[in-house]
């Protein structure tokens, strides 16, 4: 079952909290059913803060979402003080019956032990070029260079959350490969947490793959539509696809399936991201024919232009677990969530994350 709740917290990311002083906390949240999100209630280390309202105009996000319209004003924003005496900030949505649910949880005690960790990696990253807002736009879905910029870190981090918690020791990650790596912004991540780890990415599309070799990581290549890639066989202990298959066909994944096969190491990991039932709930809210298309048949793809945004896939759990033969799937996390509990962050904003070992 999907997780119904959709949101983004926009600042402050993770690592650009400010200790000892007032950060502003804004970003969007909406339901995907009946309830109407009233607002958040905020709890410091068990007890209620306030209450904040979620009413901000945010037509940036309906125009994703035309069959709820709550989510035209589905914003919030406001401030807080952070203290180094503060262990834990609990999220709560409170909807119009005011009735509540857990949104999320941020661990601050863990941000005050890493502060200095932190500003290394912010001081770092300040120096590495960022793609125009245009570039963005190509795979983000946005124009904000600042929310690209500010989500690098974080991506990566959930990208280990991820793999550690299905028992992935990263210090045995000796190489990986990007699999539509787009301008590097999940590339740049691992530079600055996993430096020792031999980096690879290609992608499709030359306007990004240009500005990617031009100003950061001349290593990537580019790939065609199909297969095959230009790596020899057994080469990577870790492979990801971060909404890849997710805009190609179903042909042309069992192409790449073949190929990821041949190109990553026995016991060796993939990670991808797919569009999950929310997603076609939200895609097909209009054709309730191929929403059932979906549960009956656990697949259905739509638009034109394989391999662009305008090209569509969508999975189920038993779909592609068929698919990946060779592979045993250790970890499902449907949209993004872990151990049914929702990451105050995403790496690809609500799709379900997998996570395969090769094992022969």
């Amino acid at each position: 079952m999907y997780d119904p709740i959709v949101y983004l917290l926009e600042t402050p990311k993770y690592h650009l909290l400010k200790i000892a002083d007032i950060n502003l906390f804004s970003g969007w949240v909406f339901n995907f059913g009946e309830q109407k999100i009233d607002s958040l209630n905020v709890y410091v280390d068990g007890q209620l803060l306030d209450n904040f309202a979620v009413n901000l105009p945010r037509e940036d996000i309906a125009a994703y979402v035309p069959s709820i319209p709550a989510v035209k004003t589905c914003g919030f924003s406001f401030e807080l003080k952070i203290t180094s005496e503060i262990k834990e900030l609990d999220f709560a949505i409170v909807f119009a019956d005011k009735s509540q649910q857990q949104l999320f949880k941020f661990d601050i005690a863990n941000i005050v032990q890493q502060q200095k960790y932190f500003n290394q990696l912010n001081k770092r990253l300040s120096l590495i070029p960022q793609p125009k807002p245009e570039l963005v736009y190509l795979t983000q879905g946005h124009y904000s260079t600042d929310e690209y910029k500010n989500s690098i870190i974080p991506g990566v981090m959930n990208l280990h959350k991820y793999l550690k918690h299905v028992g992935v020791d990263l210090s045995q990650i000796r190489s990986l490969l990007d699999f539509g790596c787009g301008s590097g912004r999940l590339l740049v991540g691992w530079h600055l947490l996993a430096p020792n780890i031999e980096l690879n990415g290609c992608d499709l599309n030359s306007e990004l793959l240009g500005w990617l070799q031009q100003n950061i990581f001349k290593q990537c290549i580019k790939n065609n539509l199909t297969p095959p890639l230009a790596y020899p066989d057994d080469k990577f202990d870790l492979i990801y696809l971060i909404s890849v298959f997710t805009h190609l066909s179903l042909d042309i994944q069992k192409m790449w399936i073949q190929e990821l096969t041949r190109v990553v190491k026995v016991g060796g990991y993939i990670l991808m991201t797919l569009h999950g039932e929310i997603y076609v709930r939200n895609g097909f809210w209009q054709e309730p024919d191929k929403i059932q298309q979906f549960l009956d048949n656990g697949y259905i793809e739509s638009g034109s232009d394989n391999g662009s945004n305008y090209y569509a896939s969508y999975h189920s759990l038993n779909f592609i677990q068929q698919m990946m033969v060779g592979f045993e799937l250790i970890g499902y996390f449907p949209n993004g969530t872990m151990d049914n509990k929702r990451n105050i962050f995403h790496t690809a904003q609500s799709q379900d994350v997998y996570v395969f070992v090769k094992n022969r």
